[in-house]
């Protein structure tokens, strides 16, 4: 979703009956939201004709009553239906969606992927102001932060980068929140390190999952235990589900890159989903130390740990003790 283009066609031309906004990725559907709200809300009459509802509480009843009053002395009022996917009565809409009144704007907010199946879905989804907002991948996180912090004039080392997407995932409005303490934060310049994520993220520049990877890929046994006894003093950022989860999307790349020898370097990167080359080094290097089979057989072996870190087969209360033997296994 390329939201700077979305919101010019916008503010091109705000007054609109009915927007739709849609999706399994909250944060742009906000982000949207709010935008619209701001372009057509005069400040003056806000108390008069703007109406925030919410689909878990409002019935289509009262919402409609609510869409069909006019404005006070004003051209137009506006209601945002927030949580629409929350209303259980939402295809009773249908009819006000298909003639809506020129004296309303109604913003939805849907916060789910739809069923196009369904009219309502149908006749809304197929409005010049209906927007989709996709959720973004995995391996588009890493320059999804890039880009984000590069549109606040800020800049991020590559290293940082990647380590608030493995820690952070796809959580968009989370990981905004975190860049925005940081850059509320920080006074001396506009660059983001790893010094800062520690400093006012909470997690340790030397001692994570992202350091992990890089000891283990490099063979430094005694670094990688070092690592994981630090990180498992703090078992609530460091649970062992997530370390194997981490750790088996990392030996998943290591595998690919056995087969990507003679690819180019985009081919690489695409497949492995790296945002940069920067990080195929480490994988070229982790090659030489795990063959394929040695991958397949650690990919086995983060598997019947993550069964054991659910509690199949495995006493609770010895969580550090089961990724200790985990990693001694790896690394044997």
């Amino acid at each position: 979703m390329d939201i700077k283009a979305i919101q010019k066609k916008i503010k091109a031309n705000p007054v609109q009956p009915v927007y739709f906004l849609y999706g399994d990725e909250p944060f742009y559907i906000d982000q949207l939201g709010d935008f619209i709200v701001e372009e057509t809300v005069n400040p003056e009459m806000k108390d008069f004709n703007f109406t925030v509802l919410y689909g878990k509480e409002v019935k289509s009843g009262s919402l409609l009553d609510a869409l069909m009053r006019y404005p006070m002395m004003a051209p137009y009022q506006v209601i945002l239906l927030k949580e629409a996917h929350q209303m259980k009565d939402f295809s009773d809409l249908l009819p006000y969606i298909q003639n809506p009144m020129d004296t309303t704007i109604f913003i939805i907010e849907y916060k789910k992927s739809v069923d196009k199946r369904f009219k309502v879905f149908k006749t809304l989804s197929s409005l010049d102001t209906a927007y989709e907002s996709k959720s973004i991948r995995d391996y588009q996180i890493v320059k999804w932060i890039g880009d984000y912090v590069k549109g606040q004039k800020w800049s991020i080392e590559a290293d940082t980068t990647r380590l608030l997407a493995e820690y952070l995932g796809t959580d968009l409005q989370k990981i905004v929140n975190e860049l925005e303490k940081i850059m509320l934060n920080k006074k001396n310049n506009n660059m983001i390190t790893s010094e800062d994520i520690e400093k006012y993220v909470g997690i340790s520049k030397d001692y994570n999952v992202f350091e992990l990877q890089k000891a283990i890929g490099s063979g430094s046994a005694d670094q990688a235990f070092r690592i994981i006894t630090v990180m498992m003093e703090n078992e609530k950022e460091n649970s062992p589900i997530m370390i194997i989860s981490m750790l088996f999307a990392y030996f998943t790349k290591i595998y690919k890159m056995h087969f990507l020898r003679t690819a180019s370097q985009k081919e690489q990167l695409k497949n492995l989903g790296l945002s940069h080359s920067f990080f195929l080094s480490e994988f070229q290097q982790a090659t030489r130390l795990f063959s394929q089979a040695k991958c397949e057989s650690v990919l086995d072996i983060l598997h019947e740990y993550d069964l054991k870190s659910k509690g199949f087969d495995y006493p609770a209360g010895n969580s550090g003790e089961l990724v200790k033997e985990m990693l001694y296994k790896i690394m044997s």
